[in-house]
C-alpha cells in the first residue's frame, strides 16, 4: 500500500517537473523570438535614417548619385522651390538635366504603433496629439540651415553631431507613441520631417568636401520641409473639424 502511494507521488512529482520544463522552454522560446522581432523592427526603423539621394541613370542602365560639378546646379535649385506636389514635380523638372529620381529613405510604416479598432476610445486622438506635442517639445531641433552650413564648411561639426543624436531620438520616439488610424497620414508626415532633417545633417558632416552638394542639399531640405508643413496643416485641419479639437502644431 505504502509502495503504491509512493509510486503515485513519484508520478505526480515527475509530472510537475515535466510541466515546469515545458513552461520554461515555452518562456525561453517567446523571449528569444521576441528579442529577434524587436531587433528586426529596429533594423527596419533604422533604414529610415538613410540620406536622401539624387540619382541619375548611366548609359549602362545603372543608377548613381549625381555629380553636381557636371550638372547645371542653378537649374536644379530653381526647381526645388516649386510649390507643387512633394518630390514628383522636382523629378519632372530635373529629368532634362539628367536627374531621374530623388530617392527618399524608406518609411517603415508597418512599425508605426497603430491602434486597432478595439483599442480606440473617445480620448485616443487627444492623447495622441498630446504625446506628439511632448515628443517634439523634448526633441525638436529646429535647425538654423544657414548657420549650420557655415559651421560645416569651416569643419565645426560638433553641434551637427549633437543635433543628429537629438533628431534620431525624435525619430525613434515617433515609433513608440500610439497612433489612431485617423492620424496615420499626419504621423507619417512627422516621420518624414525627422528623416529629411537627418539627411540634411548627415550631408552637412561632409560638406567641406563638396560645397556645391551642400547648396543643393539645403534647398532640397527647405523645399521638402515646406511641402510637409502643408500636408501637416491639412491633416490637422481635418482632425480639428472631425473631432472639434483645439490644437497647435508642434
Amino acid at each position: 500500500m505504502l509502495q503504491s502511494i509512493f509510486k503515485r507521488q513519484n508520478l505526480v512529482y515527475i509530472g510537475i517537473i515535466i510541466i515546469l520544463v515545458i513552461v520554461l522552454v515555452v518562456v525561453f522560446y517567446i523571449i528569444k523570438n521576441s528579442g529577434k522581432s524587436q531587433s528586426a523592427n529596429l533594423s527596419e526603423i533604422d533604414k529610415g535614417l538613410a540620406p536622401i539621394r539624387i540619382l541619375q541613370t548611366t548609359k549602362d542602365g545603372k543608377q548613381q548619385e549625381v555629380n553636381f560639378t557636371k550638372i547645371g546646379a542653378e537649374i536644379l535649385t530653381s526647381s526645388l522651390i516649386s510649390d507643387k506636389p512633394l518630390v514628383e514635380e522636382i523629378q519632372n523638372n530635373t529629368k532634362n538635366i539628367g536627374i531621374d529620381n530623388i530617392d527618399l529613405p524608406p518609411l517603415p510604416e508597418k512599425n508605426i504603433n497603430l491602434l486597432s479598432t478595439e483599442e480606440l476610445n473617445e480620448n485616443s486622438i487627444d492623447n495622441y496629439l498630446t504625446n506628439l506635442y511632448n515628443v517634439f517639445r523634448e526633441n525638436s531641433i529646429q535647425p538654423n540651415i544657414n548657420q549650420l552650413s557655415e559651421d560645416a564648411l569651416s569643419g565645426k561639426t560638433q553641434n551637427i553631431q549633437s543635433l543628429l543624436n537629438k533628431n534620431k531620438s525624435l525619430y525613434l520616439s515617433l515609433f513608440i507613441i500610439e497612433v489612431p488610424p485617423d492620424a496615420l497620414q499626419l504621423h507619417k508626415a512627422y516621420i518624414r520631417i525627422a528623416q529629411v532633417q537627418n539627411s540634411f545633417l548627415l550631408i552637412l558632416l561632409n560638406a567641406s568636401s563638396d560645397p556645391l552638394k551642400l547648396d543643393i542639399n539645403n534647398k532640397l531640405t527647405v523645399s521638402l520641409l515646406k511641402r510637409l508643413d502643408l500636408v501637416i496643416k491639412q491633416e490637422l485641419q481635418t482632425l480639428r473639424q472631425k473631432y472639434n479639437l483645439i490644437y497647435k502644431k508642434p
